[in-house]
């Protein structure tokens, strides 16, 4: 039986996520799923999607080329973890294949599978998006004893909206575009030392969106919050991940590496939007 890993930051849009920073998951120390990529970051089903997922070892990146699937199971009320437990098994997973990346397309009963419509002849209230008004998608992971999810952002329309409120989101909303990180550059650095990582993407990576706000039932814009998590093969970090709130127009943050003796080493930065985007960067260093 595969172990399965904590889901909850693979893909969820941030507010989803626990904002406990605990610097112990910052160190990698066992074969771990850090990201899992879709390329477009949403998209209305049955369009096509290409994943990628960004799994790190304690020596480095793990080269394993994963198996993917797209899980059917809708998750129960009672069930508390970010996928439903009948993800875990075979039947309920749509195969893609095996490889470093997998392309294939979402399941046209996506929304009513995990977003607000309703089957026909059904008298129930439509599922509850997140808290950025999402809905997603999820995709299994398998490669070697590891098991994860990642969870692609599905374009759906709005359930339980006044109609002309729904009409005009269904004609405006603008689907997520997966965010970019800019280059940062870390060859050798000393053992046993303080270093400064950075993380740094342009301004119009967090996008505007659309909001549906079931308050006063009307359409507002929001601006995407983001989070940048910080892993390492050795030595210590302070949290394993700095949050931007969505007013804050900051385009950068910084951490304090304190690097490990002197020997091969690897850093790992992955950026995510609310909404669910995702960028990563892959740091091999020279600890000298």
């Amino acid at each position: 039986m595969k172990r399965a890993l904590a889901v909850s930051c693979l893909g969820l849009a941030l507010a989803a996520c626990d904002d406990g920073l605990d610097q112990r998951l910052a160190i990698v120390r066992e074969p771990r799923v850090l990201a899992v990529i879709s390329e477009p970051a949403e998209a209305k089903p049955p369009e096509p999607v290409t994943l990628h997922a960004l799994i790190a070892g304690p020596d480095g990146p793990v080269t394993s080329s994963p198996s993917w699937g797209f899980c059917v199971a809708p998750k129960p009320p009672t069930e508390d973890n970010a996928v439903s437990d009948g993800c875990i098994g075979d039947s309920l997973i749509l195969p893609l294949g095996t490889g470093a990346t997998a392309m294939g397309t979402l399941p046209g009963d996506g929304c009513l599978r995990f977003g607000p419509d309703i089957p026909p002849g059904m008298d129930f209230r439509s599922r509850d998006p997140d808290a950025t008004g999402g809905y997603y998608q999820p995709v299994r992971v398998a490669v070697d004893d590891l098991l994860a999810f990642g969870l692609p952002r599905i374009t759906c329309k709005l359930g339980r909206a006044p109609f002309d409120v729904a009409f005009d989101y269904d004609q405006h909303y603008v689907p997520n575009a997966n965010p970019t990180l800019l280059p940062f550059a870390l060859d050798h650095v000393p053992a046993n030392s303080d270093v400064t990582l950075t993380a740094a993407w342009p301004a119009s990576s967090a996008e505007s969106y659309l909001y549906f706000d079931p308050e006063s039932q009307t359409l507002v814009t929001r601006r995407e919050s983001m989070r940048v998590s910080w892993f390492a093969t050795g030595g210590a970090l302070p949290v394993d991940a700095t949050a931007i709130g969505e007013l804050d127009e900051t385009t950068d943050v910084s951490t304090t590496w304190h690097t490990p003796a002197a020997g091969p080493a690897w850093i790992w930065i992955v950026l995510r939007d609310a909404r669910g985007g995702i960028a990563t960067q892959t740091l091999p260093v020279v600890v000298d």
